[in-house]
């Protein structure tokens, strides 16, 4: 029995979603049938590889990928944009159409020609948070309006890799620091970065370094500096041993609560010999580090964590990765020499990597309100849903992160994007005036240092039906068609494309046009929305002898002739189909 949508004024609609099960709803590469794991299961795929991942030739897969004429398309340019972004307007997809893929993956590797100017302004804005809302805000505003979407792509990602909380440190001032830090980093050389990284304040507090002193040892970060940060878990890289030695070469790496700065405290370090991975000296926390680095574990490690993130989350063959790892150790780390390879590359151009990830919220969210192009993105509006989705930005559960893939989906979370779903396709926004970063502009942030609240700004103009009518459809199959591309890069398949156009086609109740945030239609705010999956089923005859309920009786589709693309009643059933478009298990794969 598939999940059912039961929101004000809406109505069923089932496009052969799969039900969920348990607690892990059907939206992962591996669990969704095999003829379902690529949206269009005919879509050409770019130049040809083998079908079995296992029987392609590592060389070739990280090659980089020329198009022949005509595989430069909505598709993959919207599959481009998903995982070095968070997704793509319509325009920003005529753009790269035009561009071709060599110059978009430069623009997204260099960024927009004021990323810089933004850049600054950005980073002289933050500092003035006190409340961690705010913060977070601020970090979406610099995901969407910083002009590098792929910078915040990746800083999202390290923000998880060296996974740290608000919920310990207790200063935003703090984790808005290692932010920077992170943001600096993302597309620079590992090995300073980790240096860094090892220094960072936020970073100190939440593994307790203050602890880590001369005859007592504390081995947290020590030991998260192997796990998590540079060697990862098990394949003998390291030892218990060595783990005690590299604490004891942190001893001292202090954090100055007064200053808020590192400070090494040389009275408190162990200036004694140590053995770590089979070599000794009197090492410090800089030698852990670049023994760390050094260490053959670690560009294997990193390449496989950001092959997941940026191409599949199923596990690679033996020996796929190898290209890649050889090539960052000989890079010495160059993060952007490995995304440029990777996101430039047959392998991510082909049906091994499409839709092989499952959207963590950060990118459900802002990859939805990109996509229906709102004229000013509600942020603020987004913390509460990104938070029951699983995703509050600058408190990560625990040290490992959070878990990616299915463990974002459970019946809980996945109710949440569907609620959220509801909000973008109705355009159900509560926010009462606030929008944007909660600001008037971002300037006004950089030019007023006791700014401690989201200041008022203009209602939140947010209507689907604008971006499908964008496209100037001019009958329901390119209605269709549109919200396809929109929400999928692509049309969707033509007996999902079929039963749409009959729920379009068919009147009944429906849902109302986006309602001002302060009206009526912001009270029914807390309604629970499942996925919806369930199309009208065709008028059934009365039995004989019984006459006929005209109240009870569905209503037929109309003739396509007779439809008013421009009417009020027919939009209204667009943001539906919209919605229930959105809560379809494709959608929640990257």
């Amino acid at each position: 029995m598939g999940l059912i949508a039961s929101g004000p004024g809406t109505r069923n609609l089932r496009l052969g979603t799969p039900a969920a099960r348990g607690n892990n709803a059907v939206a992962s590469p591996n669990l969704l049938p095999a003829s379902r794991r690529c949206f269009t299961r005919n879509a050409p795929v770019a130049e040809s590889l083998p079908a079995d991942l296992s029987k392609v030739d590592p060389a070739d897969a990280w090659r980089p990928w020329q198009p022949a004429a005509g595989e430069w398309n909505r598709k993959w340019v919207a599959h481009l944009y998903r995982r070095a972004g968070f997704g793509a307007t319509p325009a920003e997809i005529d753009q790269a159409l035009a561009q071709g893929p060599t110059k978009t993956l430069d623009r997204f590797l260099t960024g927009e020609p004021d990323q810089a100017e933004r850049l600054e302004l950005l980073t002289e804005s933050g500092k003035f948070y006190t409340e961690p809302a705010n913060l977070r805000v601020w970090w979406l505003y610099a995901m969407t309006e910083g002009g590098h979407p792929l910078r915040e792509k990746l800083a999202l990602f390290w923000h998880n890799h060296f996974a740290t909380s608000y919920a310990k440190v207790r200063s935003t001032s703090l984790m808005y620091e290692q932010n920077v830090t992170i943001r600096k980093h993302a597309l620079g050389k590992f090995r300073p970065f980790l240096l860094d990284m090892s220094k960072d304040p936020a970073m100190l507090v939440w593994l307790d370094s203050n602890r880590n002193v001369k005859g007592a040892p504390n081995e947290n970060y020590a030991r998260e500096v192997m796990e998590l940060f540079s060697l990862g878990v098990g394949n003998n890289n390291y030892t218990e041993k060595d783990i005690q030695e590299a604490a004891r070469a942190l001893t001292g790496w202090h954090h100055d609560a007064e200053v808020k700065q590192f400070e090494f405290n040389r009275d408190l370090h162990d200036d004694g010999t140590k053995t770590v991975f089979g070599k000794t000296g009197r090492w410090t926390g800089e030698d852990v580090v670049r023994l760390c680095c050094d260490h053959a574990a670690c560009p294997k490690f990193l390449v496989s964590k950001l092959y997941a993130f940026l191409v599949s989350e199923e596990a690679p063959p033996k020996g796929l990765l190898a290209p890649l790892a050889d090539q960052f150790r000989k890079s010495d780390y160059d993060i952007a020499d490995l995304v440029r390879t990777v996101l430039g590359s047959r392998l991510f151009f082909s049906a091994h990597a499409y839709r092989k990830r499952v959207k963590w919220p950060v990118e459900c969210a802002l990859g939805a309100v990109r996509t229906a192009v709102a004229t000013r993105v509600p942020l603020a509006d987004l913390l509460e849903p990104l938070a029951k989705m699983g995703q509050a930005l600058f408190s990560p559960p625990n040290v490992k992160g959070w878990r990616t893939g299915t463990d974002w989906l459970n019946s809980a979370t996945l109710l949440s994007r569907n609620n959220f779903a509801e909000k973008v396709a109705l355009g159900t926004w509560s926010q009462s005036g606030r929008s944007e970063s909660g600001a008037v502009a971002l300037k006004t942030y950089a030019t007023e240092p006791n700014v401690q609240e989201y200041g008022p700004g203009p209602d939140a103009k947010f209507d689907v039906c604008a971006a499908v009518y964008a496209g100037k459809p001019k009958d329901v199959t390119a209605v269709v068609k549109r919200m396809g591309e929109l929400l999928y890069g692509e049309a969707v398949t033509p007996a999902q494309a079929k039963k749409i156009e009959t729920f379009l086609l068919t009147p009944g109740p429906a849902a109302p046009a986006p309602a001002n945030p302060k009206g009526p239609a912001a009270k029914g705010k807390g309604a629970k929305v499942a996925a919806p999956s369930q199309p009208p089923e065709a008028p059934k005859e009365a039995p004989k002898g019984e006459k006929k309920d005209s109240k009870k009786e569905p209503h037929k589709p109309l003739d396509p002739k007779d439809v008013k693309l421009d009417s009020a009643d027919f939009k209204a059933r667009v943001r539906e189909a919209y919605h229930a478009m959105m809560c379809l298990p494709e959608y929640q794969l990257n």
